[in-house]
């Protein structure tokens, strides 16, 4: 895939550093959720057989959207989510290059439940759109750019550390 830059020469960011920023995102979805007790017990669910399918697939949602939904937090505050902020990775507007709104994060976050749903199938949308936006990126009208400014900042820290 060639490079996708804005007219003031901005990065947009390549499908494989959203791929990897989100296994990082993953990998923290999974921590969390392996830690924090949600749903029946499995004690519970022997209980009413009658209603084992209906349970575990009531949770199995829950389990998916809840780390969604921080995720949707996070980019309203951070502007990008863990993994991302560890490539440097940021999430605008995609036409003025600014933060995203919050409206714009709320719509995001819709939008990556059903890019999710989807089976994934929203995220393909990056291999055809310039500006590599994804499925919830274009409903919420976003895009990831690589941010320099952050990679400058941790260059910054990195060298005050070696001194």
């Amino acid at each position: 895939m060639s490079s996708a830059k804005s007219e003031t020469g901005t990065q947009f960011a390549t499908w494989s550093q959203r791929a990897r920023a989100l296994f990082i995102d993953s990998l923290w979805w999974t921590v969390l959720m392996a830690v924090i007790p949600v749903g029946p017990s499995a004690d519970d669910l022997m209980l009413d057989p009658d209603r084992f399918v209906s349970t575990l697939v009531f949770w199995l949602i829950v389990l998916q959207c809840v780390p969604i939904v921080v995720t949707g937090v996070l980019w309203l505050v951070w502007g990008t989510s863990p993994g991302k902020r560890l490539l440097r990775l940021r999430i605008v507007d995609a036409e003025s290059l600014a933060p995203m709104s919050t409206r714009q994060a709320l719509l995001r976050t819709v939008g990556y439940l059903l890019t999710f749903a989807m089976c994934g199938v929203g995220f393909l949308w990056v291999f055809f759109n310039p500006k590599r936006q994804a499925l919830h990126d274009r409903i919420a009208n976003t895009a990831v750019i690589s941010d320099p400014a952050m990679l400058a900042v941790s260059v910054r820290k990195a060298k005050a550390v070696d001194r």
